[in-house]
Parts: C-alpha cells; structure tokens; sequence
C-alpha cells in the first residue's frame, strides 16, 4: 500500500469503490456526514451514529426498522433483489412486495412502517414504484450526487425530515386507529334512504 494520506484538522479518510473491484482512498473537509462501507452497503449517511441512535431510540416493532434497513440497503446498485435498471441512480424501484420478499414479512408488516417514513419525511414516492430516499438522510453515490439528490427532493416538494421523539410511533398509530374509528362511526350514523320501487303493471298475456 502507497503512502497514506496526511489528515489535517476538519478532515477525514474516505473511501470509494473504483468500479473495478479496489479502493480509492481520499481526504476531503469534514461536512456532517461518513462514509459507510460494508458488504452490502456503501454510500454516505449524514451522521451515521445520530442517525442509528435516534432509530434505537424509537419504541417501534421491529418490522419497522427491518424496512428501514432493506431500503437503505436497496440503493447499493449491486443489491440483490432490486431491478436497478429502471429507477434513476440514488433512486430505488422496489414495491411493498418486493419489501415483503426481503424481509420475510406480511403485507401489513410492510404497508405500515412505509406509511410511517412518508409521513416523517424520510422517503417520497417519486413515482409508481420509485422511492427516493431522504438524501439529508442516507445517500449511495458521491457528494456531489448528495448534493444533486437534495436539490431534487427540493425541487418535488418533498417533505421536510422530521427526527421522531421516541414515543411519536405509538403516538402516530394511535391517531391513526382514532381516525380510523371515527370514521366508521360516521358511516354508521348516516341515514339510510329506503327508495321506494314502483311496480310495473302486469303484462296481459298475449293469445
């Protein structure tokens, strides 16, 4: 191995994939986010200790934070599972069945915490089957495509990332059932209007 690089303060090593099977290795200023990388996985993440804190911190079922996890995993080109040939790079094509598939899990084990990270602005559907994950959040490409993805979400009017306290799942779930419930309440209260039906004279049968 070559001479390693010099790291001066507000600075830091990261590494990138160079398409052929090795590693570049680089210094840039340090900007609120690391770079990850795993077997499965590599890209940047603001703040990857923050981030997996706040996601320990949360008191919600374990289906939801399995989810979390295969997304993110999903951006990685090479992931197996994902047809990555017909989203756009930093973009993920995957449906609820796909999910259900990688996780092992039920259709409404899937359907309730994508409902959830919508709501918090952690992902946008870009389009029918296209997710696009919070790119203030994690990120599978370069700074420079973080940058980019950002000013898409920007320019789609996604939503603003919200960082739950630790009860808003229970909380979120809860509105929902009473939503819910009043809902069915008011369909139940709704008059019923008996139409009165006409009887038609009787046909005398012809000779």
């Amino acid at each position: 191995m070559g001479q390693l690089p010099v790291v001066r303060p507000g600075q830091r090593v990261v590494a990138r994939s160079d398409g052929k099977g090795g590693m570049v290795v680089s210094v840039e200023k340090i900007q609120g986010r690391e770079f990850a990388v795993s077997a499965e996985v590599k890209g940047y993440v603001l703040d990857a200790r923050l981030l997996m804190d706040v996601l320990g911190s949360l008191k919600m079922p374990g289906s939801w934070f399995q989810v979390w996890c295969k997304l993110v995993a999903a951006q990685d080109p090479a992931y197996h599972g994902v047809d990555r040939t017909k989203a756009p790079r930093g973009y993920v094509r995957i449906n609820q069945r796909d999910l259900q598939k990688l996780c092992s899990l039920s259709a409404a084990s899937v359907s309730e915490p994508m409902q959830f990270f919508h709501h918090i602005g952690w992902t946008r559907t870009a389009k029918p089957g296209v997710l696009q994950l919070n790119p203030w959040l994690t990120v599978a490409g370069t700074s420079a495509e973080q940058e980019r993805w950002q000013k898409e979400w920007n320019a789609a009017d996604g939503p603003a990332c919200i960082i739950p306290a630790p009860d808003y799942p229970a909380e979120w779930r809860a509105e929902r059932a009473k939503a819910k419930k009043e809902a069915e309440a008011a369909r139940r209260s709704e008059k019923v209007v008996t139409l009165s039906r006409r009887r038609l004279p009787a046909r005398k049968a012809s000779a």
